[in-house]
């Protein structure tokens, strides 16, 4: 489905959805009949024409440069997490176990708690305590732990307190935070 096309909008995680689907297919959410979210898209016709003088500044400004986005390093030790959004990292992590979610004025940070209320975390819908990425011998796991808004691997739902194992290069959702992970 392209953007331009007509689509169901999931009320519970936002994302576009078919036209005639029933239930959202990214995270299983049954629509509503009566009231589906559907909007369409159209293209606006190309126009061709000269732009008034105001719009230099913005034709001057630099050039969106490609190698910039995503610019990190995997570490030699770790895991490192990215904000799918803007490219940047997130956290690069060598604890064993870490929690992502958020801090509340009421309460201490816990040790190892990745704190995302700077990205926003109370209107992407991330529990304080919403899911822990923990190290194995064999690679990372990830755990929902019982977060309001859900944790998703892969377009997946994680049934909470249930370990799934994390590859490096995997896309989590955190409410509607997407990252991607990646570790050595």
């Amino acid at each position: 489905m392209n953007n331009t096309d007509s689509g169901i909008f999931c009320k519970a995680c936002k994302m576009k959805n078919e036209i005639g689907a029933i239930i959202c297919t990214y995270c299983n959410t049954p629509f509503d009949k009566n009231n589906q979210n559907t909007l369409s898209l159209h293209k606006i016709p190309e126009q061709t024409g000269t732009l008034p003088e105001y719009f230099d500044d913005i034709l001057d400004a630099p050039i969106y440069n490609p190698d910039r986005f995503m610019d990190f390093e995997i570490p030699d030790k770790g895991i490192v997490l990215i904000n799918i959004e803007t490219g940047q990292p997130i956290t690069m992590q060598e604890e064993k176990a870490f929690i992502l979610g958020r801090t509340a004025i009421d309460n201490k940070p816990k040790e190892y708690l990745v704190d995302l209320t700077p990205l926003d975390a109370i209107n992407l819908g991330i529990s304080r305590v919403h899911a822990m990425i923990r190290e194995t011998k064999d690679g990372y796991q990830i755990i929902d732990m019982e977060s309001s808004n859900g944790t998703w691997l892969e377009n997946e739902r994680l049934v909470p307190k249930k370990i799934y194992p994390l590859e490096s290069g995997s896309r989590i959702r955190l409410g509607r935070l997407n990252i991607l992970v990646f570790y050595p």
